[in-house]
């Protein structure tokens, strides 16, 4: 089942589970008020949105077998700063998280979901099985406390604001690149002359 049109602000998390339901949706990042916290002012249109989907189930095999779970895909392109340069860029977020829902806070550190067993997820990537462990923590579901008026906008907020690097940095920052093109012509009068070149020069003085 599809609904493109679920609120995102709120959804009942156990039945969105229960009975598989799917949905997508877009939000304004200016509207995450607690990522866009001290970066700079959003693009306007599609730039400025980010994307997510949602898909619930009860996952029927391994160590969660029976506990209702909610699959959060969530894509967008933030302005941030880079922390190098000083100039503005869009960084890639390109998330999937699978959150199993728990009815209090007491259960949020019980038990496997807490990533202190060694059983792994079996219903998700099962491919990895061949990696011998390899990225055996990553798919472990984070628990999350699911309610009746379950805030998804909080989820996907939480999910960009992990996402998003404290420290943002170009790979290779424009001005950096520009200035070093400029300076190439120019590095062999910078560098020390070699010793072997001065030893030249000493002997035709004599």
């Amino acid at each position: 089942m599809t609904g493109t049109g679920v609120n995102a602000k709120s959804i009942d998390a156990f039945a969105f589970a229960r009975l598989g339901k799917e949905a997508q949706g877009s939000v304004p990042l200016a509207r995450l008020t607690r990522l866009v916290d001290g970066l700079p002012e959003q693009p306007a249109g599609e730039a400025g949105l980010a994307h997510w989907s949602v898909r619930g189930e009860v996952s029927k095999s391994g160590l969660l077998a029976g506990q209702p779970l909610l699959h959060l895909h969530v894509r967008a392109n933030p302005l941030v700063v880079c922390q190098r340069c000083n100039a503005p860029f869009a960084y890639p977020v390109d998330s999937e998280v699978v959150l199993q829902l728990v009815k209090s806070e007491d259960e949020l550190d019980d038990g496997f979901g807490s990533g202190e067993h060694s059983g792994g997820y079996a219903g998700e990537d099962e491919d990895d099985e061949d990696e011998e462990g390899k990225g055996f923590v990553s798919n472990l579901p984070e628990r999350v406390v699911g309610s009746h008026h379950f805030d998804l906008l909080a989820q996907i907020e939480d999910e960009l604001i992990l996402s998003v690097p404290y420290v943002p940095k170009h790979d290779v920052c424009p001005g950096a690149q520009a200035n070093a093109g400029e300076a190439a012509p120019e590095e062999p009068a910078v560098k020390r002359p070699s010793p072997f070149a001065v030893l030249e020069q000493l002997k035709h003085k004599d």
